[in-house]
């Protein structure tokens, strides 16, 4: 069952579920954690830390703060847009793959990013990270901050932080691997909530005008397609598709009904449907008659 798609603005989307999935998570984290997350910091003299979905930081190794070259970049240059752009690609490459990947932020650090997964939902994102595998800071980086700034203090910044070569990153990030592995193998982290998608009801409730595909639902909630569709069906006893199908029929029973002078054609753009026609033949199927006879009901 094909409902016609309308262009949107799904990282606006995102922000809104996560921002929901906030109060509508909560986080469980058992007292082994923190000191899993201490050790692994200080060992390595690196950041190691547990994300919520929508990046909030929640357990954080030895409560260690951003490198100081990092809070230059981000602050004193102002690219924290810049920053977050990177983490949440490597976010993404990390839920993607399954696996724990890094990459080079704009700013010629390193950083190492692993999903943590309850079944197959994402629940957050393990990261390490700041450390370079080079000397010198980006060349655009460094002439910038010389002309605005006028010293080299952005480069003595990068050099304060962990050095490792090609291979030791290899062996790093396969030893956070383990290391996330057995976090999610112990349950040190896991999450409970009232409605695994109250977000996602809600949102789709205060904005009927959007038509989201599966796969986009299930982007939303950082579940997979499959899991988006079991726990829909279990949560409200019908497809995710027919839900939506149904949720829109009735804003347009209840628009023919409260709207004077409405017509079918303005009902339909109303509720996302670029094809009032469409829109009149789905609504026949479903109801058993054509929209027309709905507003003549009124």
């Amino acid at each position: 069952m094909d409902i016609t798609a309308q262009i949107m603005d799904i990282p606006a989307i995102c922000q809104y579920c996560s921002a929901m999935s906030k109060h509508e998570l909560h986080f469980i984290f058992q007292g082994d954690i923190r000191p899993v997350l201490d050790h692994f910091s200080r060992l390595l003299q690196v950041r190691f830390c547990f994300l919520a979905p929508d990046g909030r930081e929640l357990q954080v190794g030895e409560g260690k703060s951003h490198c100081r070259y990092c809070s230059l970049v981000r602050n004193q240059m102002g690219h924290v847009d810049k920053c977050l752009a990177c983490d949440h690609q490597g976010w993404q490459r990390a839920a993607n793959s399954g696996e724990a990947v890094w990459y080079k932020c704009h700013a010629g650090l390193t950083d190492g990013c692993m999903a943590v997964r309850s079944g197959d939902r994402i629940i957050g994102y393990m990261m390490i990270g700041q450390f370079r595998s080079r000397n010198t800071c980006p060349a655009s980086l460094r002439k910038k901050w010389q002309d605005e700034i006028g010293n080299d203090d952005l480069q003595k910044a990068f050099l304060e932080t962990p050095l490792y070569k090609r291979q030791q990153v290899q062996d790093l990030m396969g030893l956070f691997s383990v290391l996330v592995d057995f976090i999610v193998s112990q349950r040190l982290i896991s999450v409970r909530g009232p409605n695994p998608i109250e977000p996602l009801l809600r949102y789709m409730s205060e904005h009927p005008d959007q038509t989201l595909t599966t796969s986009e639902a299930a982007r939303l909630l950082h579940r997979s397609t499959s899991s988006l569709s079991h726990v829909f069906k279990q949560t409200v006893n019908k497809s995710f598709l027919q839900y939506q199908i149904d949720m829109k029929l009735d804003i347009a029973d209840e628009l023919f009904k409260t709207r004077d002078g409405i017509t079918v054609r303005e009902a339909a753009f109303e509720l996302g449907f670029k094809d009032p026609y469409y829109f009149s033949r789905l609504y026949k199927k479903h109801r058993g008659y054509p929209p027309s006879k709905a507003v003549g009901y009124r």
